[in-house]
């Protein structure tokens, strides 16, 4: 039985994205039409962010916040160019259903 070499060197939250088709969560936003009135904080940036909340078992957005905040340095392998601010999230999740 041999390793699979496909994860090697990758954090493991990077690995757990790597299932999820960043074009079907496209489709899906078009379709529900979340991405309307956004600028920059996609739905996408939103998963990956909720996601990130419930693995480190996050309970609110503050705590949320301080934790990207935490590891500003470690992000950039999950595709997030900036770090989100409280409001936006706050936004993002009143006005995307889940």
């Amino acid at each position: 039985m041999g390793k699979n070499m496909n994860f090697s060197g990758q954090p493991i939250f990077n690995q757990l994205l790597n299932f999820i088709d960043k074009n079907e969560i496209k489709q899906i936003a078009k379709k529900h039409e979340a991405e309307r009135y956004v600028k920059k904080f996609t739905t996408y940036h939103h998963l990956v962010v909720m996601l990130y909340a419930s693995i480190e078992g996050y309970h609110s957005i503050r705590e949320t916040i301080l934790g990207l905040l935490a590891n500003a340095h470690k992000l950039s392998h999950l595709g997030l160019s900036y770090l989100v601010r409280r409001s936006a999230l706050s936004e993002a999740n009143a006005r995307r259903t889940s």
